[in-house]
């Protein structure tokens, strides 16, 4: 009887003891976890950087730009400062409609648009005296918000209606200080981790003013593809390489030198993806995107009920702290408790 008290009290204490060392282990894995999303963690390093000075056309690489509450700016060059919208309703169009549209190249300089489209010569527009004529035109775009721009004129007008072969077109440009229906504030049901609270107004973006993407993720997507397709396709203003496919799934906010950003929405994906950058065309297979809704929709709940059947490519960020960034500076992370 006593060697049997004896075998109890034993095995009492090694349950105790085990007992303990679990919750020892799952207070330090909480605490260490906890941490390590309070912390700045390397991510990678910036490939490259892009401005898309007019919605759907054709973006221009820089080695840097400024990171502003707006969205990226180098020198005169801001992101989707300029539109292509029906000249009586206002409806805004793009590559989705025009696939060609991604082959219209853009320059700014001294206060000047300089456009370019395939076999034309370069048109100059006075943006001095496009804001100085003072004509408004109202944009209607996603989901029916509204927002503001100059009137570019007559002469870029019926170079790019003639280009799209669509009548009555106009370019328009917009300043901050406009009317905006699309101030973007986040909705809880983009993520299932907490979404941050903020307000940002942009150009004529989708949605905010800042897209980021990875290497990792572009080659994922290109393992299950036949006909490979590169970053161009995704269009994003930071392309980062070095960390794990969907990394970006987890971030919370981004650093890169004194540029601070934070995270709040999936980017969901549509048919632009499809164009082909070098031919302004569409993929009659329908891919990329076909590919990415077999894997890369959004979980089920009210994030799948919130994005629908658009998959997931890059992440949607906007401003903390403004400052310049350049291509090869490390990027750094804070993670959200998740994935989404």
């Amino acid at each position: 009887m006593l060697e049997l008290d004896k075998d109890k009290k034993i095995l009492i204490g090694c349950l105790a003891s085990s007992f303990l060392a679990y919750h020892t282990a799952r207070q330090l894995y909480s605490y260490l976890t906890a941490r390590s999303r309070q912390e700045w963690v390397p991510i990678g390093v910036v490939k490259s950087l892009h401005i898309y000075p007019i919605k759907s056309c054709k973006g221009v690489d820089l080695f840097a730009f400024k990171c502003t509450k707006t969205g990226p700016v180098m020198g005169e060059l801001e992101d989707r400062a300029f539109l292509l919208v029906d000249g009586e309703t206002g409806k805004f169009i793009t590559a989705r409609q025009k696939p060609k549209m991604v082959h219209v190249e853009s320059r700014m300089e001294d206060e000047t648009l300089f456009i370019r489209i395939p076999d034309k010569p370069e048109l100059a527009v006075d943006l001095k005296k496009v804001v100085e004529n003072g004509k408004i035109i109202r944009a209607t775009l996603f989901d029916n918000l509204q927002q503001d721009g100059f009137d570019c004129g007559d002469d870029v007008a019926k170079l790019l209606s003639d280009y799209i072969e669509e009548p009555n077109y106009r370019l328009i440009f917009y300043k901050e200080g406009l009317y905006t229906e699309r101030t973007c504030v986040p909705d809880d049901d983009w993520w299932n981790t907490p979404v941050p609270k903020r307000k940002d107004d942009s150009g004529f973006t989708d949605l905010a003013p800042f897209l980021i993407a990875t290497d990792a993720s572009l080659i994922a997507v290109n393992e299950r593809l036949e006909n490979k397709v590169t970053m161009r396709n995704f269009r994003p203003s930071i392309y980062i390489e070095g960390c794990l496919p969907w990394d970006e799934d987890k971030w919370a906010e981004v650093k890169i030198g004194d540029a601070h950003l934070e995270c709040f929405a999936p980017c969901t994906r549509c048919v632009f993806t499809t164009v082909d950058p070098e031919k302004g065309t569409m993929s009659k297979e329908n891919q990329p995107l076909k590919k990415l809704r077999e894997f890369r929709l959004a979980p089920e709940g009210k994030m799948r009920k919130a994005h629908k059947d658009s998959p997931v490519f890059g992440v949607y960020a906007g401003t903390v702290k403004e400052a310049y960034i350049h291509v090869g500076q490390t990027a750094y992370a804070r993670y959200k408790p998740s994935v989404f």
